[in-house]
């Protein structure tokens, strides 16, 4: 049995669109390339605008043309594949650390909570941001907690060490759900110039922003909106790196835009 902070199994909101997320290899740059929706009935996909244009990017499988928009009575294969197999030992854990009920969890719910990527994909998949009182937020899994014992990160305040072995897991047996977590811009980042990191009230580095949502944040935190983080659900080492932490980031910025906003960062690759 996995080690998990007891609490309820956390209701999961309603996203209907999921933003498709492709890995260009020679940048390693997260661009969004689609749209996979369901209103609880049917599944649709369409490529954003350009999509076509965007360097190395080639039709996902399944998805040959750019300008239709596609529909299913069942999650399309591409994604199917993304789905963790009921009959698998481990089906149970897992999806106990998604915050989901094992018995009910339905493969759209996965996707939603998982992001339907591994390690070394080249997609994923993240909830659409959705309007919240006073602004927009995102359920995100935390990115890249792995890193923290192999490399320092630099912010405005100062160079935060890389943390020692085992220090990282006492800082995680500490955070709990309903803790509220700071976002803070990474200095010098060569990947991405828009590098949010995670820290407790007490200055404890916690990991990243996904990259993707890091750079729709990014205009706003700028232009001095507030953003924050609210931590839902806290799992084992058994759960993997991904799966560790679950949070709600939240911005207090004007939702009218994201979309747009979205469209026109895909066109700039």
């Amino acid at each position: 049995m996995s080690s998990v902070l007891e609490r309820p199994v956390a209701t999961v909101a309603t996203e209907t669109e999921l933003l498709v997320i492709w890995q260009q290899p020679t940048t390693r740059a997260m661009i969004p390339v689609g749209v996979l929706g369901f209103d609880g009935e049917t599944y649709t996909f369409a490529y954003l605008p350009n999509a076509a244009d965007i360097a190395e990017f080639r039709p996902l499988l399944g998805f040959r043309d750019f300008t239709q928009s596609y529909t299913s009575d069942e999650l399309f294969p591409l994604f199917r594949e993304r789905v963790l197999d009921p009959t698998r030992p481990d089906f149970s854990r897992v999806i106990d650390e998604l915050s989901l009920d094992p018995v009910s969890a339905t493969p759209w719910e996965q996707l939603v909570r998982s992001g339907g990527g591994s390690e070394g994909d080249t997609l994923q998949v993240i909830p659409f941001p959705r309007e919240s009182d006073g602004g927009w937020a995102c359920t995100a899994l935390v990115a890249g907690m792995r890193y923290l014992s192999k490399k320092s990160v630099r912010t405005a305040a100062g160079v935060v060490q890389a943390y020692a072995d085992g220090e990282i897991e006492d800082v995680l047996r500490r955070l709990a759900p309903g803790q509220e977590l700071k976002i803070v811009s990474e200095v010098g980042n060569d990947y991405n110039s828009d590098a949010q990191l995670l820290f407790t009230d007490k200055d404890e580095l916690i990991g990243y922003v996904p990259d993707w949502i890091a750079k729709l944040m990014a205009p706003g935190l700028t232009a001095g909106a507030s953003g924050r983080a609210i931590v839902e659900r806290v799992n084992g080492a058994a759960a993997g790196w991904h799966l560790r932490v679950l949070v709600n980031l939240q911005l207090d910025e004007a939702f009218d835009g994201v979309r747009d906003r979205i469209v026109a960062t895909t066109q700039s690759y």
